[in-house]
């Protein structure tokens, strides 16, 4: 399918990085207060607050746009509605996770809430502000995964948005093709003849397999699906749809396997 359907992503805004290089600031100034690391180290964490709050915004999560194209790659996915129901796959796990992130993000608001009155009804004891710097410091990192859970969410809807993107392109092929939307919908109706066209392509790796439970994986998924095909009446017109390659494949499981009588 054309690369032409997925559109990049904008950057994150500066409003955004700012709150996420202030988190950074804080990360480091509370880390700065325990012994564990050096002052050179917190010296070069501090002097280097903005390059850092950089990489926590802009490292990729999850997968990019050309990633997502080679999961529905003409092997694996060798057909639209083969390349479409992986996709919505794909998109409704990122969307069940931007939700349970929407779910845990509200939650740690209220966690950091808590230690703020926590914090505020402290007394002046010798106690009570040992009790004040360690609330302070937990403080402190929630706050910090408060701002790397946004960072998360934006990555986690261009996810969802980066597989709409391909979604709509496969649902206006399919649909032009005359394909009705009962069968786009539906993941079985399909299944036959992907499962068909991979099948011939993954045979292909045949004579390089040394493994013997390999070769039998190969001819077996073959087998299974070339007598589906011609049990349900279909192997005539799968065949008009395979490459060169994919037919050499078929060639050999006639005439090797039987399957032809």
């Amino acid at each position: 399918m054309s690369d032409k359907a997925i559109q990049p992503r904008p950057a994150s805004n500066q409003v955004a990085e700012l709150m996420e290089q202030t988190a950074v600031t804080e990360i480091v100034e509370a880390v700065r207060q325990l012994p564990i690391m050096k002052t050179e180290d917190v010296k070069f964490l501090q002097e280097n607050a903005e390059h850092l709050t950089t990489v926590i915004t802009k490292t990729q999560m999850w997968r990019t746009d050309t990633q997502k194209l080679s999961i529905i790659n003409d092997i694996t996915c060798p057909t639209a509605h083969a390349k479409f129901h992986q996709s919505i796959l794909e998109q409704k796990v990122q969307f069940d996770q931007a939700m349970y992130l929407a779910k845990d993000f509200e939650l740690k608001k209220i966690e950091v809430e808590e230690l703020e009155l926590d914090i505020e009804e402290l007394g002046d004891t010798p106690r009570d502000e040992l009790m004040r710097r360690k609330l302070n410091i937990e403080l402190k990192f929630k706050q910090y995964e408060l701002k790397n859970m946004q960072t998360a969410m934006k990555y986690r809807m261009d996810e969802v948005k980066g597989w709409q993107a391909i979604e709509e392109e496969l649902l206006k092929n399919m649909r032009d093709a005359g394909m009705d939307e009962e069968d786009i919908w539906t993941k079985g109706s399909g299944d036959a003849q992907s499962m068909f066209m991979a099948a011939m392509s993954n045979l292909q790796s045949l004579p390089t397999a040394t493994d013997t439970a390999e070769r039998t994986n190969l001819i077996s998924a073959d087998h299974f699906t070339y007598t589906q095909a011609k049990k349900n009446g279909t192997l005539d017109k799968y065949k008009k749809l395979l490459t060169s390659s994919q037919l050499n494949s078929l060639e050999w499981l006639e005439k090797h396997i039987g399957v032809s009588n």
